[in-house]
């Protein structure tokens, strides 16, 4: 289980640093595919057969149709993050504080504290953590959308760590959590298409001011 969750944190990692906007998006294949294999290797693990379902879902979801509509708001626009508000270089070195030392702090602190929950507890609060990292640093809408999805995969992770305890209450808490998310990333996804159009009739107009000035 650790280099599933190490891995999620690399392609997390990869995702929030990544300064072409499509390969951040791309990644985040990999990173929910990953987050379901964590899923169900729990489900196998610990014997809860309620998440085989969750991770099926996941995968449809996350793995699929959000990357899926992120790819095709980009398709044929600008590339390249814009407007960082900290440097790239100091970004990175941060984000790697982030999620290799906040992991291991998380794991230690889970391991005296609440040693019930399953292992995806740790990585889900790295994930949470990281990514509102992401969202109050990047100026970038693109980012912000893929910071949000990382924000959404680390609530996912600590709500299913924390099972043993309600498992009842988790389930009900999974629905509500799935359904809000959903909608707000849709939401985010279709305000981003909105603004790419605007920004293209806004280059259309100046480019057709320009033509008619010649």
């Amino acid at each position: 289980m650790e280099m599933i969750y190490i891995t999620i944190l690399f392609f997390t990692f990869l995702a929030g640093e990544a300064k072409n906007l499509k390969f951040s998006s791309l990644i985040l294949i990999p990173h929910s595919v990953f987050i379901v294999i964590a899923i169900f290797s729990l489900a196998y693990i610990n014997n809860i057969p309620s998440l085989y379902l969750i991770g099926i879902i996941d995968f449809i979801v996350r793995a699929v149709l959000m990357p899926i509509f992120l790819l095709r708001c980009l398709r044929k626009r600008l590339e390249a993050e814009v407007r960082p508000s900290i440097i790239h270089p100091l970004s990175i070195a941060l984000s790697i504080v982030i999620v290799s030392v906040g992991y291991h702090f998380i794991e230690i602190l889970k391991a005296s504290v609440i040693p019930q929950a399953l292992s995806s507890f740790s990585c889900g609060l790295t994930l949470f953590v990281y990514g509102f990292y992401l969202f109050i640093s990047k100026k970038d809408l693109v980012k912000m959308i893929v910071s949000f999805f990382i924000i959404e995969n680390g609530i996912h992770l600590l709500i299913i760590g924390m099972i043993p305890h309600m498992s009842k209450f988790i389930e009900i808490s999974l629905t509500f959590n799935f359904v809000v998310a959903i909608i707000f990333l849709v939401y985010l996804i279709l305000r981003l298409n909105e603004v790419f159009l605007q920004e293209k009739i806004k280059k259309f107009k100046e480019s057709s001011s320009q033509r008619s000035e010649q």
